[in-house]
């Protein structure tokens, strides 16, 4: 990249770049922050697609959202004009040959619908900011791991479809809030936000001139240099020893999954152009790292701790864990990798 592109990076703030390494990685995004602070947190996600990306938001609180009311939620007006009228569902029933007589079946709404029906042709946003989505019931989650995995949705009058650029942001109720399961390890990134980070586009510090900052064919150009970004071998095993290293330490219990292997290596190399390299250093990796896990490691308790099963001192142990966080587990395994010279 050239220097008037890092210059451009050095003004975004922590949330615009957690947005650009999404878009750039291809990943979806968890934020979250201190709880009195989400509402503000969601309106600066909102004004950063905006304002710096260019990018449609569709903006949808499921903390008490229905199915239905989620699907209506995330669509929003096709940009592309045409000239034509719109087209409406008629039955061809309803041509008759001269002198034929009239039959009213022909026009009945139950058998081929109404002359104003006309066809639904919205869209999915450009990027979805699901607010409260870890305090939604299971049938909304369900519907958000399936638009996450098919890029689709359907409603009750058309099937829907995302832009290939399509981003899902969710803003949690609380930090280490979890979502479901398989819903959870579809999201590539997690971010948490700092109060004192401040909200650049709320407070209108930004320089709003009407112009993006970074346009769709700039976050292409990125995608493409990501995917072209080197991997030597060196790098790709302190990569896999990390992983292997992270799943065997007797402070996590569970989600080192293999999507989460595939979402380090995709989020590393996305990394690279944004440094301006073309290849991946093991700092990159770090940095992948932390950016990954934090919301999907499940820690130990002092129940279920493995050494307990040889013999352990129940005290001793929960003495061990306490106060151990995320952060300290992802710290210390990644302190006890060898890194590659």
């Amino acid at each position: 990249m050239d220097d008037q592109f890092q210059e451009r990076l050095q003004t975004l703030s922590d949330l615009d770049l957690a947005i650009l390494v999404s878009l750039a990685s291809g990943q979806h995004c968890i934020f979250s922050s201190v709880s009195n602070i989400a509402k503000e947190l969601r309106d600066e996600l909102h004004l950063s697609c905006k304002e710096t990306f260019g990018l449609q938001t569709a903006v949808v609180d499921c903390s008490r959202t229905t199915v239905d009311e989620f699907s209506e939620a995330i669509l929003v007006d096709n940009d592309d004009a045409f000239e034509d009228v719109p087209e409406h569902r008629e039955s061809t029933s309803g041509l008759r040959a001269p002198n034929a007589p009239y039959s009213s079946r022909g026009h009945s709404p139950s058998r081929f619908g109404s002359f104003n029906n006309i066809l639904d042709d919205r869209r999915i946003a450009d990027v979805i900011i699901a607010t409260n989505l870890d305090l939604a019931g299971p049938n909304v989650q369900v519907q958000a791991l399936e638009l996450l995995r098919t890029k689709r949705i359907f409603t009750r009058t058309a099937m829907h479809t995302a832009s290939k650029d399509f981003l899902f942001v969710v803003v949690a109720s609380k930090p280490n809030a979890r979502l479901s399961h398989h819903l959870n390890d579809m999201f590539g990134m997690s971010h948490f936000h700092e109060e004192e980070d401040g909200f650049p586009h709320v407070e209108g510090i930004t320089n709003k001139n009407g112009t993006t900052t970074f346009s769709r064919e700039e976050i292409r150009s990125l995608r493409l240099q990501a995917d072209e970004a080197r991997l030597t071998a060196e790098v790709d095993a302190y990569l896999h020893n990390i992983v292997v290293f992270m799943r065997q330490s007797r402070y996590v219990k569970g989600g080192i999954t293999a999507t989460a292997t595939r979402h380090l290596r995709t989020v590393a190399k996305a990394l690279a152009p944004l440094h301006g390299l073309d290849y991946v250093s093991p700092s990159l990796v770090t940095l992948a790292v932390k950016k990954v896990y934090p919301h999907r490691l499940v820690l130990v308790t002092a129940e279920n701790e493995r050494t307990l099963l040889w013999g352990s001192d129940p005290l001793a142990v929960k003495e061990m864990l306490r106060g151990v966080t995320v952060e300290d587990v992802i710290d210390d395994v990644v302190g006890s990798v060898d890194t590659p010279l």
